[in-house]
């Protein structure tokens, strides 16, 4: 009899097409999963010419056998090294410090390809280091893409949900999850081998890589430093409320903001508390540090400046939560506020360089070239600003909402969109 089953388009990767769905059984083994279309059989007349419920039974235990094969050749193994270079972009924010900046001079973007992942991002940013990049989604996925061309080369699914991409270090890959065991896992890239687990509570920000250690914050309000290389843990400290932001690191100071409306700074060495900075309100912005100053806003609308000794230089108000990363340049600090605006205000005196208005939230961080500022707004668009006037030099148009953070790699820039793509842009 000839066949009935008929062959699924690709419902994800780069795009070619619109989902449609197979009439009869149909095992996609490069899908997100392999996908098994039951209640079709039994729908179709061929399936009854098995007449005994046992030998029915036997099929599908066997088809269901076959896809848990499938599932489990999925890894993330990739091809080759992952060697650290000048241009990498290996966590959040590029750096321990979370500068989020690139040493290319100017920025004019051409997009080159979109992979969709099939699932949500949550408000960090993609990693890449030597020319792949790396997403985590929001259903517990990790994938790493060839930067110059969009196609995958390695995946595999936690089940719990990653809100960042994983840092990447050498050989390692360091990711952190929420809703699931063994939510803080460590794996070697060259071998696709489990190198360590913790179970925490769940993580909903990206863990922070500062020499041979990584920083991990929970929404449990534990703040943890562990050796990478073999999970063994430095120190603990458990804080009064959730923290859900990416903790700020530098020889001296480990930094990070807290839902109890206290801006934290304890030894990276130790983890003794070295200040706190009440801020009034509660902290879901990551800081930044440069030059011995340190950067961060409150959802109380406040920007702040404060000492490496934990006092007050500034504050800055503006018109909501301030969910985006502050990042300086030494003369200016740039970050997006939910009342739709993008800010540039002078370091030296506090006042405001100027603004981009924009009409609906920036929740991302920015990242900044030499000259220029990048960023993406709830409006759909991605903005390239001059840093010297606040002149929009480009504006382009996206699929949804930017939701990451961008990452820059060399000649290239990645960003999330809501709901699924990962877009690359060339930067010319």
């Amino acid at each position: 009899m000839k066949s009935e089953m008929t062959k699924r388009k690709s419902s994800k990767g780069t795009k070619a097409g619109r989902k449609t769905f197979p009439r009869r059984f149909e095992i996609q083994p490069h899908s997100r999963y392999p996908v098994i279309h039951v209640i079709p059989i039994f729908q179709s007349p061929s399936f009854y010419r098995f007449s005994y419920l046992p030998l029915r039974l036997f099929v599908f235990a066997s088809l269901c056998v076959c896809a848990f094969l499938f599932i489990s050749c999925s890894s993330l193994r990739l091809s080759g090294p992952m060697p650290e270079s000048s241009q990498s972009w290996p966590m959040f924010g590029r750096d321990a410090a979370h500068n989020s900046s690139s040493d290319i001079v100017s920025t004019k973007l051409e997009k080159v390809w979109d992979y969709d992942v099939s699932a949500g991002f949550g408000g960090f940013s993609p990693t890449i280091r030597n020319g792949v990049v790396s997403v985590g989604t929001l259903k517990g996925e990790v994938y790493f893409i060839d930067a110059s061309s969009g196609k995958k080369e390695a995946s595999k699914g936690f089940g719990g949900a990653i809100f960042s991409g994983p840092v990447l270090s050498d050989s390692l890959v360091i990711a952190a999850s929420s809703g699931t065991k063994d939510n803080l896992f460590v794996y070697n890239l060259y071998s696709g081998n489990k190198v360590w687990t913790k179970t925490l509570t769940d993580v909903e920000s990206s863990p922070t890589l500062w020499n041979d250690a990584v920083f991990v914050a929970t929404v449990g309000g534990d703040l943890y430093k562990f050796n990478v290389k073999n999970g063994v843990e430095i120190f603990h400290r458990h804080l009064p409320a959730p923290v859900r932001v990416s903790p700020a690191v530098s020889d001296s100071l480990c930094v990070f903001g807290c839902d109890d409306g206290n801006v934290y700074a304890i030894s990276p060495a130790d983890g003794k508390q070295i200040w706190k900075y009440s801020t009034g309100s509660p902290v879901w912005c990551s800081a930044s540090m440069r030059d011995s100053l340190i950067f961060v806003g409150t959802t109380g609308g406040k920007l702040l400046m404060l000492r490496e000794d934990g006092t007050l230089l500034f504050d800055f108000p503006v018109g909501g939560k301030i969910l985006s990363m502050p990042v300086s340049d030494g003369r200016d600090i740039y970050f997006g506020c939910n009342d739709g605006d993008f800010y540039a205000v002078n370091e030296k005196s506090g006042a405001p360089t100027w603004k981009v208005e924009t009409g609906a939230p920036i929740v991302a961080a920015a990242s900044q070239t030499k000259t220029q500022i990048i960023f993406g707004s709830y409006d759909e668009n991605l903005y390239v600003v001059d840093k010297d006037d606040g002149k929009v030099t480009q504006k382009i148009n996206l699929p949804g909402r930017a939701k990451t953070a961008p990452a820059i790699y060399g000649g290239y820039l990645v960003v999330g969109v809501e709901d699924t793509d990962v877009l690359c842009f060339a930067i010319k």
